[in-house]
């Protein structure tokens, strides 16, 4: 029974390991791929370098995490300040692997959550460079999800679950957002949040996606008083607050422990 103990703790350290490994790599791939989307270089071509001086990077440059903590967070070359966004990435991408390998293990739904993790950092990323969140890749997210439900032959009744689930907050939070640019003149929220409001129901229930709203909610109002001042591009102009880092958050914490919330919140309205 001992020995039986110790090879299943073996085998869930390993593929800890490995989750880990293989996020903090996606990480430092999807950050690589958003900085060039951002500076208008080739995704695919060309060899990973310095922003600020060009030296190409080699091995010992580009281990995740390891790499920028050896350097101290500056290119070995120049001296200029790697952004913290790349570590962050790696970070990220390490945690949220491992945390989903854990949750469902060898379940058939595992590399559904995984690919649906990389994609949300990706936007998270790109929104974060470029205060956008494009169309393409919200459309990669939705892909992904119905795809799976193909593969893992869900009753027809599943898919009713999730055109509920995607127009649970969006459609309303649509109608609100049209409202509130009326009566403000301006634009109050990107299309491209309430878009991937919309694709997130595709995965959650409805009452999983009242509890991504809120979190997200609470998640971008603290991260607005950490800023503490409004971003602005070269020229001084002020930039729109990325909110995709925070949707894309809270999507997170709702996959990984939304349902106990959602489940002992349910049961203090029990009479």
């Amino acid at each position: 029974m001992n020995h039986l103990h110790i090879e299943i703790d073996f085998i869930l350290l390993y593929i800890v390991f490995w989750a880990a490994v293989l996020g903090a790599v996606m990480g430092s791939f999807l950050d690589c791929v958003a900085w060039r989307r951002a500076h208008g270089e080739s995704i695919w071509k060309g060899r990973s370098h310095c922003g600020e001086c060009g030296h190409v990077l080699g091995v010992r440059d580009l281990i995740p995490v390891f790499s920028f903590l050896f350097s101290k967070g500056k290119c070995r070359h120049c001296g200029a300040r790697i952004p913290r966004e790349a570590f962050v990435a790696e970070l990220v991408g390490a945690f949220s692997f491992t945390a989903i390998a854990v949750k469902f293990d060898m379940q058939l739904t595992l590399p559904m959550w995984l690919i649906f993790a990389a994609l949300l950092l990706l936007l998270a990323l790109i929104d974060c460079n470029q205060r956008m969140l494009p169309d393409s890749l919200l459309l990669a997210l939705a892909v992904n999800r119905l795809l799976f439900w193909l593969v893992l032959g869900h009753v027809p009744g599943a898919l009713l679950q999730m055109l509920l689930g995607a127009c649970s907050v969006s459609v309303p939070l649509l109608l609100l957002v049209l409202l509130m640019d009326r009566v403000l003149g301006k634009e109050t929220m990107g299309g491209g949040d309430i878009k991937l409001f919309f694709v997130l129901g595709l995965y959650f229930t409805w009452q999983q996606m009242l509890l991504v709203l809120l979190c997200a909610c609470l998640l971008g109002i603290a991260g607005w008083f950490l800023a503490r001042r409004t971003p602005r591009t070269e020229d001084g102009e002020e930039q729109a607050f990325p909110f995709g880092p925070y949707i894309a958050g809270a999507a997170g914490i709702v996959l990984l422990w939304g349902q106990p919330l959602i489940n002992w919140y349910m049961s203090l309205l029990e009479v």
